[in-house]
């Protein structure tokens, strides 16, 4: 999947009023869950309880949303150096700035994997994949600790630390951010099918050696598109028609490549 993350300098570009996740946050106050029904009443004013089950709001966690701000390779002190020839440590700035790219990748990578992409820094998270987040976060806390720590012995300034956050919502706020979730994950889910459609036009051209490397590349896929659609169900977006479509396309390809290693 195309892991990509706009990266900035504080917590306040995702919980400001301002921010890209202000933005993104689904209109709670309108739906319901923080609906502030009896607020400035007095006691003697205040409405009677309904009965248990009618017009109820449910505080209970459904899932998660872990919104993220990775220290990326756009800084200054690596890029200019790194994009100049005639800069004195321009060799150590492109090194550098493959290091610090190559750990954001791979630290989104690892938070991708806790969940479904509602925006490019905000993922749903499902309750049974809490525990796997948790931990993403600290082994990505982790990669980066170890870059900074390569940074410092190259001579350059280090990274601020990752800025992640794990935040419960309950069944309203799951509603709307699934439903960014689902838009995403259709749109994930076209590129990945049109991608496939190409690759199975291609494989009759490919070598044995690659082939053998690319179907195991394909299984991985086929097994990480299960973890998915899992992850979907629990949250409540349909993508059967489309993960079938796409499983049945790469089991098409993988047989094919059996073939080609066999021939």
């Amino acid at each position: 999947m195309e892991a990509t993350a706009m990266m900035a300098e504080s917590l306040a570009r995702f919980f400001g009023a301002s921010g890209p996740l202000a933005e993104a946050q689904p209109d709670f106050e309108a739906q319901g869950p923080l609906d502030k029904s009896g607020a400035g009443k007095t006691s003697q004013e205040a409405p009677e309880k309904a009965p248990r089950g009618v017009g109820e709001t449910t505080t209970e966690v459904k899932a998660y949303v872990l919104a993220y701000d990775l220290p990326s390779e756009y800084r200054s002190d690596y890029r200019k150096p790194a994009e100049d020839k005639e800069a004195e440590n321009h060799a150590k700035a492109k090194m550098a700035v493959k290091l610090i790219r190559a750990t954001r990748i791979k630290a989104t990578a690892k938070l991708y994997a806790c969940g479904l992409p509602a925006s490019n820094s905000v993922i749903v998270v499902p309750t049974a994949k809490l525990e796997k987040a948790q931990k993403a976060v600290e082994e990505v806390k982790a990669l980066y600790a170890e870059l900074n720590q390569k940074l410092k012995e190259m001579g350059f300034p280090t990274l601020p630390e990752p800025l992640i956050c794990i935040i419960p919502q309950v069944e309203v706020q799951v509603i709307s951010w699934a439903s960014l979730a689902e838009r995403e994950l259709a749109r994930r889910l076209d590129g990945m099918i049109e991608n496939m459609a190409k690759k199975l036009e291609e494989l009759g051209e490919l070598e044995a050696k690659k082939a053998k490397s690319l179907k195991y590349k394909l299984r991985s896929q086929l097994r990480e598109l299960e973890d998915v659609k899992a992850m979907a169900e629990e949250l409540g977006i349909d993508i059967s028609g489309k993960a079938q479509l796409l499983s049945s396309m790469i089991r098409e390809a993988i047989e094919t490549l059996e073939g080609l290693e066999e021939s």
